[in-house]
């Protein structure tokens, strides 16, 4: 089974770089394919990546209820729904990108969330790894629309309110431990001046601090000109993102 990497936090803490920096020197130390999973519906991942998503699973989850009565002769619902769920899977260099998209709406989803759980699972063990995006409410992985994970990454800024929602998903992730194996905390671009005062604030946290993320001019830079983060490569926040790997992996981290 491939090892799997979730990344949550409050939107602003620069989570979804961190799992664009996953993947990226996942890639890059030829540890793939990787399944790229973007569970935010904000959507960026693929920006980051270099990817531009046609289309997600809450588009499909759309039309599948639009066209249950319509649907071609011969074709179930489950065969139209895994037709395309491989369409909306993005090809790319080393890894592939699923985006899930907008929420669901007022129908009713729950055989749609069996079938894409189930085409979720039997698609997974195709990968080394795979990274998953998520917004600060984990919908994805309370509705149990996405498959277990190794190591779930919680992502903190010096903005207060990061603390808070790390807060909310520790109170989340406990009645998910059986589907989340660790947790940890990742501290990303905390000023030097602030880190001894920040680290007491996590005191409190059952969850562990892992690693802190230090502020990169490289990759600021890299970002906002648009560049694809595998220019990175070989600097020191590549390996400061290898350390997590490593720790997640255990001893399979380079397989």
């Amino acid at each position: 089974m491939p090892k799997s990497i979730a990344v949550a936090g409050k939107g602003g803490t620069g989570k979804t770089t961190i799992a664009a920096l996953l993947i990226t020197q996942l890639v890059l130390a030829k540890r793939g394919p990787v399944l790229a999973i973007d569970a935010d519906p904000d959507s960026n991942l693929g920006d980051l990546l270099g990817v531009e998503p046609e289309q997600s699973i809450g588009d499909l989850r759309e039309e599948v209820l639009d066209a249950m009565k319509k649907l071609p002769p011969g074709m179930t619902k489950a065969n139209y729904v895994e037709a395309g769920l491989h369409q909306i899977i993005e090809e790319a260099d080393g890894f592939d990108l699923i985006t899930m998209g907008r929420g669901e709406g007022a129908g009713c989803y729950c055989a749609l969330n069996n079938m894409i759980r189930k085409f979720s699972d039997d698609l997974t063990p195709s990968y080394n790894w795979v990274v998953m995006d998520n917004e600060a409410g984990l919908e994805h992985l309370s509705r149990r629309t996405t498959r277990n994970i190794d190591a779930l990454l919680v992502v903190v800024s010096d903005n207060p309110l990061s603390l808070r929602s790390a807060e909310k998903i520790q109170a989340i992730t406990d009645d998910l431990d059986t589907r989340i194996r660790r947790k940890y905390i990742v501290t990303n671009m905390i000023p030097d001046a602030k880190m001894e005062t920040f680290k007491r604030r996590l005191e409190p946290f059952r969850i562990p601090h892992l690693i802190d993320i230090p502020y990169d001019s490289n990759l600021e830079e890299v970002i906002f000109q648009g560049e694809l983060l595998k220019n990175l490569n070989g600097s020191p926040i590549m390996k400061t993102i290898q350390t997590i790997i490593e720790t997640v992996g255990g001893e399979d981290a380079n397989s």
